[in-house]
């Protein structure tokens, strides 16, 4: 595997979506080329944020957490978990926020991220990002958009490369 210089950056909004302890997920690129099986790409970063929460009912300081998750899968709604066994999971974010308190404030406030991306991995075929937003009663239930930027890196694969990454991309877990 080789790294060809060129670079891509997939960022958008997400449609509307309620909010409750599943994961919503929406396609964000599908690279479904099988021409081209030489080529992939490399996470090298992302970054996730709200566009604006819904504050109006806060009553005092609220807490919650944004978790987004990058799929080379589309992955059943029974089965979206947070799992690192998981193989078509490759990156995950966790953020926590304050939200503030009334009536002064309805800023949001990040507490703390933290970004984890699977170095062995290639996305060939298509990439899908997840979200759940968990907190008090006044986030969850309502309806959010989320924003997103991934940064990503072309490779050049050998024909068995290729043929192993997409086996990986596909599989739930290898070991089982």
């Amino acid at each position: 595997m080789k790294l060809t210089g060129k670079t891509l950056t997939l960022r958008g909004t997400t449609e509307l979506f309620n909010t409750t302890s599943d994961f919503y997920l929406e396609n964000i690129l599908d690279y479904a080329n099988v021409l081209d099986i030489e080529k992939g790409w490399k996470i090298r970063w992302f970054e996730v944020w709200p566009v604006g929460l819904n504050l109006a009912a806060t009553k005092g300081r609220q807490m919650g957490s944004i978790e987004a998750i990058l799929t080379t899968d589309s992955i059943p709604l029974a089965q979206r978990l947070n799992r690192a066994d998981d193989n078509r999971m490759i990156a995950w974010s966790n953020a926590g926020y304050d939200f503030g308190s009334e009536p002064t404030s309805k800023d949001v406030g990040i507490k703390g991220m933290q970004i984890v991306i699977d170095p062995d991995h290639v996305v060939q075929k298509e990439l899908n990002i997840m979200f759940r937003i968990l907190g008090s009663s006044t986030l969850e239930g309502e309806s959010h958009q989320m924003n997103f930027i991934v940064y990503l890196e072309e490779v050049k694969l050998t024909p068995s490369e290729s043929i192993v990454s997409t086996i990986k991309q596909s599989a739930q877990n290898l070991e089982n």
